[in-house]
């Protein structure tokens, strides 16, 4: 009985091709979109599965009583709480302090995610290890743990540990462990694993470790049975008897570790968030398109289901019939969207968010479950559009079935219109989102920054040099040449520029008010402001002819001067908290936007750090005479390239470099769009299917209409005037929707667009055009049909 339901199932399909081939592509696209987007939902949620009882690991997070929020505590704080508190089970700090360069033979690597942490770092998060034992690794000063990632840089496939490599040409460390791979979507990002013991005898280290610089991560594992609240009571007891201003804390929280992610990428809560909105809203307009198309051949079948129940079918071997038809297209597609999916979707996933998540990809043997979850999703869809059109129809008397005259067709309308508002709904609502979107990245790249961009050029120069002191010799003589290029219009040597500001923060008092500012820091030279023709409207620039005491000069920013409340720089000083040396306040900058537009403009202090010079600079930048740009740079290329050091000299335009900010937010765009196109296309391929079978069933009515005159626009009109309605509807339903969605969204900004009324207009625009010739095309050429034949036709 199977084997002729294969055969009746395989008659049909290919009896019906054009049905079959549009059920077939919404299909493929429908679940192909949805494979990828499960696929990265998947791969999120299982990241963090090393983790035994996630649920008792926990992090410090610091509230001030100026409102703001960090995931660091001071260095020292750890140990007070280890050796106070009874609950925690272990504990281990984590941070990057320095990023040395690893040796072995003639292999030199230097991994940006290196980390220092306590040996109870394993004990934590219960890390599997490919090679070594996880209750002795790191428990020796000079232990090193690394990913197997960069253990097969080094060794191969080999079994390292035991083995020595060479940190930064002088200090060995012992390779005691090697993890397996982690997930790139991990919540820990790590390559190298290094003991805070090799930090302890660095005298920067010993400065800034102290009651009084917030810098440090805190990870806890806690018994199950833990008061949070009182130990959250314990911890900020010791952090008012030991900080060294204990006024500036209101709260010290045990954060659940679950939520880390989040917390440190909150966007990465959104776009998993969006993902399975997106997930379901596909989902259902797949659904929706194959019952719609099913149900309508169905209404047409009503005859066959009623020869086959004289033949003696019951209604069990008619469902069983149905759904054996539509498994073979659903498992043709499955194997067709897996192919569109690895070939297609996923690299691009990867190439839109792996720079901020990590590239991910399909392993069998791991992954097994996503391949059950989604060969289950195929059946489930087979079952739901075979069984649900069916039963509208199995229970029909045979007589009324036999005649074809069912009462239940005005009902199967209104269903079907219904699912055809829906489709179109969901696609208009996706086509506004893409639209807002668009405009806001368009509006961040657009506006007004505060410096020059154009013709500016930013040049990495902390090249790991091998030998320091003859790399600033050299430097020396790269900005003598630079000084008498005439290309060259002004350059400057530089901690950071525009886009690459470090989230740092110090303490800055007004000396004479003692009114306190937790400011953004940052270092530089006397180039930097001319350079970017940042203005400075009160006091004056940076100044090297002064730099016997300019070293105690600074220049903050509007936002600053404001926050001090001060209306000139008379006599305006400023000192650390709790340090007697202050600082001369020179100028005042302009507002300009040294972070992306997500974000508002924060207080910012520049310090002085003498002339232009290697040093500990990470750029220099240059404003170069447009169209000698190539000439510069090859010139600086040639002279870089004798300079022995790690890394190869790179460059980058400014503008390049500031738009790359909203990487993130373009993949998100590219994402949206791909959704919207696909949305629209499968409603269309429906619309297309349906349009076909309305025009047959109703082939007499038209040739009747044409021999009485009627025109190929009054046939037109006549097929197409319902869709055109329920499109005209959807967007009444889409666009206050889209409005209310995307200017919810848009708050999170800090400086955004307005939504205005043509970009919902254009959205319902956009979705009616490709609806008219969608069904324009089936309905024409059934207005061009000869009216004989349709005439003839039974």
């Amino acid at each position: 009985m199977f084997k002729n339901h294969i055969k009746l199932a395989y008659r049909n399909l290919v009896k019906n091709k054009m049905l079959s081939l549009i059920n077939l592509t919404g299909l493929t696209l429908g679940l192909a979109c949805i494979m990828t987007l499960v696929f990265v939902v998947y791969a999120y949620y299982n990241a963090d599965g090393f983790i035994e009882q996630e649920e008792e690991v926990y992090y410090l997070k610091t509230f001030t009583t100026s409102g703001h929020d960090y995931a660091q505590t001071p260095h020292p704080l750890l140990a007070k709480i280890k050796a106070s508190c009874p609950d925690i089970v272990a504990a281990t700090h984590s941070f990057g302090w320095n990023v040395p360069w690893l040796s072995y033979k003639d292999v030199e690597i230097q991994e940006e995610t290196t980390n220092y942490v306590e040996p109870d770092f394993l004990k934590v998060y219960t890390l599997p290890l490919k090679y070594g034992d996880p209750d002795t690794a790191l428990q020796n000063k000079y232990d090193v743990v690394l990913t197997s990632t960069v253990s097969e840089k080094f060794f191969g496939d080999t079994n390292p540990v035991g083995k020595t490599i060479i940190s930064n040409d002088t200090l060995s460390l012992k390779v005691a462990g090697v993890l397996e791979p982690l997930s790139p979507y991990s919540s820990l990002r790590i390559s190298v694993l290094l003991s805070t013991e090799l930090l302890a005898d660095n005298v920067a280290f010993k400065e800034y470790a102290d009651w009084g610089n917030t810098f440090s991560g805190s990870f806890l594992r806690l018994r199950p049975d833990t008061d949070i609240q009182k130990l959250e009571g314990q911890i900020l007891d010791l952090a008012k008897q030991n900080y060294t201003d204990p006024t500036q804390v209101k709260t010290i929280k045990l954060m659940p570790y679950t939520g880390f992610r989040e917390d440190m990428v909150p966007i990465a809560k959104i776009i998993i968030k969006g993902s399975i909105a997106i997930i379901g809203f596909v989902l259902l307009i797949v659904l929706v398109n194959l019952l719609n198309l099913n149900s309508s051949v169905m209404y047409d079948r009503t005859k066959q289901l009623a020869v086959r129940k004289i033949l003696g079918s019951n209604k069990i071997s008619i469902v069983q019939q149905f759904c054996i038809e539509n498994g073979i297209l659903v498992f043709i597609s499955l194997i067709s969207s897996s192919i569109l999916f690895f070939l297609v979707l996923l690299p691009e996933v990867n190439k839109n968010f792996g720079g901020d998540f990590g590239d991910i990809s399909l392993r069998m043997p791991k992954d097994y479950p996503f391949i059950l979850y989604y060969v289950g999703l195929g059946a489930f869809i087979a079952l739901v559009v075979g069984i649900i059109p069916t039963l509208r129809y199995i229970s029909l008397p045979i007589a009324t079935a036999i005649k074809g005259k069912i009462d239940a067709a005005k009902n199967n309308f209104i269903v079907r219109n219904a699912f055809i508002t829906l489709q179109f709904t969901l696609a208009i609502l996706f086509i506004c989102v893409a639209i807002v979107l668009n405009r806001q990245i368009d509006f961040m790249q657009d506006a007004p920054v505060g410096y020059t961009q154009e013709n500016i050029v930013a040049a990495k120069i902390n090249l790991a040099y091998k030998n320091p002191e003859t790399a600033e010799s050299k430097f020396s003589v790269i900005l003598d040449k630079l000084k008498t290029n005439p290309a060259v219009l002004d350059f400057s040597t530089t901690q950071m520029v525009p886009s690459t500001y470090f989230r740092s923060y110090t303490l800055l008092v007004d000396t004479e008010t003692n009114r306190e500012l937790r400011i953004r820091y940052a270092n530089t030279d006397a180039h930097y402001l001319k350079t970017l023709d940042i203005s400075v409207p009160f006091g004056r620039d940076f100044k090297d002819e002064l730099s016997a005491t300019e070293s105690n000069s600074i220049i903050i920013n509007n936002k600053a001067m404001k926050a001090f409340g001060w209306t000139n720089l008379h006599n305006k000083r400023l000192n650390y908290k709790g340090s007697s040396e202050s600082y001369k306040v020179v100028g005042v900058t302009e507002d300009f936007h040294y972070q992306d537009m997500q974000n508002p403009i924060e207080p910012l202090v520049h310090f002085y750090k003498g002339k232009q010079r290697l040093g500990s600079n990470n750029y220099l930048m240059l404003k170069i005479v447009p169209g000698k740009e190539k000439q510069v740079l090859q010139e600086l290329e040639k002279d870089f390239a004798q300079i022995e050091s790690r890394r190869n000299f790179e460059h980058e335009l400014l503008a390049v470099k500031v738009n790359s900010q909203y990487d993130l937010l373009k993949g998100i765009l590219k994402t949206v769009n791909f959704v919207a196109f696909f949305t629209i296309l499968i409603s269309c391929l429906g619309m297309f299917g349906l349009i076909s079978l309305i025009a047959k069933k109703r082939v007499k009515e038209i040739g009747i209409r044409k021999v009485l005159g009627a025109s190929i626009a009054k046939i037109l009109m006549l097929l197409s005037k319902d869709f055109i309605v329920l499109v005209v509807l959807a967007s009444c339903i889409a666009i206050p929707l889209g409005w209310w969605v995307m200017n919810n969204w848009l708050q999170s900004f800090a400086y955004s667009i307005s939504i205005t009324w043509w970009m919902l207009a254009l959205s319902g625009l956009l979705a009616l055009l490709i609806v008219s010739i969608t069904v324009g095309i089936q309905s024409v050429k059934a207005a061009l049909a000869n009216p004989v034949k349709s005439l003839r036709t039974e």
